[in-house]
């Protein structure tokens, strides 16, 4: 029996606008990038102007206090840091090469296997390859000056929306109840109030946790005597917006600078991070983010991986927040299909 299937002209124009509707946010994905960045911003202070607008006090007016105060506490924390902190890369700079020389010594065994195998030519050729990459540091230099400036211009742009957003009581449901159809904005506004309140319990508890891991992780390679205790306390500090992976990556580099001073302090070093980041799992964690985010660690994995491919280092940390609001909207499809299962 044959059958015929019909596809109105109506069918194939959706298609056609939804192919092209996918092709123009691909385009503009630096755009919606730093849109959805300025959306977590809002979601986190959003409670703090909520609490004074209650008070009688204008939006706007909180909006610059909070930005006032963000500034403030990043240069008082800066006038603190920036000194040890040069001196500590100043030294780690200093004592380079007789640190890479005694790297090369723990692997003096795989150097001879080479020489004995006649691998002196990929050695050679690796050496010219590094050579020519060095060759061209004056353009790296001025293509990271470019980069530099550019973020510094994204940072002001995202800042400016978030601000925006801000000003506006409900300025957010708002904006995405205005884009979608009547019959769907009471759903969309419910959705994205969901959205936000993960979105800013999440990057509020984010920005505590790598202060909390910076401060131990500080305090600990002190008491151990460790080199450079500063610049690896910052670089912990840093990975642990990444989930899973950043606190391995810190622990590794920790531990492979301290072994090079001495197998006793680098054990120590490597027993302090693993305990950093137990303390973290069982006892931080659950206290400071109380399931915000909710999401399985297999995807939260996944969600890095894509976010690497995608956006490279931003798209890194923004692969969770994404990934908790596209576990939102599955779950309501989810949770409507198994309601008219019922």
């Amino acid at each position: 029996m044959n059958r015929t299937i019909e596809i109105s002209s109506g069918t194939i124009l959706r298609t056609i606008f939804i192919v092209l509707l996918l092709w123009f946010l691909f385009l503009i994905r630096d755009i919606i990038l730093l849109v959805f960045l300025a959306f977590i911003i809002v979601s986190a202070i959003d409670p703090i102007i909520d609490w004074f607008q209650k008070k009688k006090i204008p939006r706007s007016l909180t909006v610059l206090l909070v930005y006032v105060f963000f500034f403030s506490l990043v240069g008082i924390a800066a006038s603190f840091l920036f000194p040890p902190l040069v001196s500590e890369i100043r030294g780690l700079g200093e004592n380079f090469p007789s640190l890479i020389e005694k790297f090369s010594g723990y692997f003096r065994v795989v150097r001879d296997f080479a020489l004995s195998h006649n691998l002196q030519q990929q050695v050679s050729d690796f050496s010219g390859s590094i050579a020519g990459r060095l060759s061209d540091l004056s353009s790296n230099i001025f293509s990271g000056t470019v980069s530099f400036i550019g973020g510094i211009f994204s940072f002001i742009v995202i800042l400016s929306i978030a601000f925006y957003m801000s000003v506006q009581e409900r300025g957010v449901k708002k904006f995405f109840a205005s884009i979608v159809p009547k019959e769907h904005s009471e759903y969309a506004s419910g959705l994205v109030d969901r959205i936000q309140f993960k979105m800013g319990r999440w990057l509020q508890g984010q920005v505590a946790l790598m202060v909390i891991i910076a401060v131990i992780d500080y305090v600990g390679l002190l008491i151990i005597g460790a080199p450079y205790a500063l610049v690896l306390a910052i670089i912990a500090g840093l990975l642990e917006i990444v989930p899973y992976v950043g606190p391995v990556i810190s622990a590794v580099v920790a531990a492979s600078i301290s072994f090079l001073h001495g197998p006793l302090t680098g054990l120590l070093v490597l027993l302090l991070f693993a305990l950093a980041q137990q303390l973290e799992g069982y006892v931080i964690t659950p206290l400071v983010m109380k399931k915000a985010v909710g999401l399985n660690p297999v995807v939260v994995i996944l969600a890095l991986m894509i976010g690497a491919k995608l956006g490279g280092v931003m798209g890194i940390i923004v692969a969770v927040p994404i990934a908790t609001a596209v576990g939102e909207v599955i779950n309501d499809l989810t949770r409507d299909k198994s309601t008219n299962g019922q």
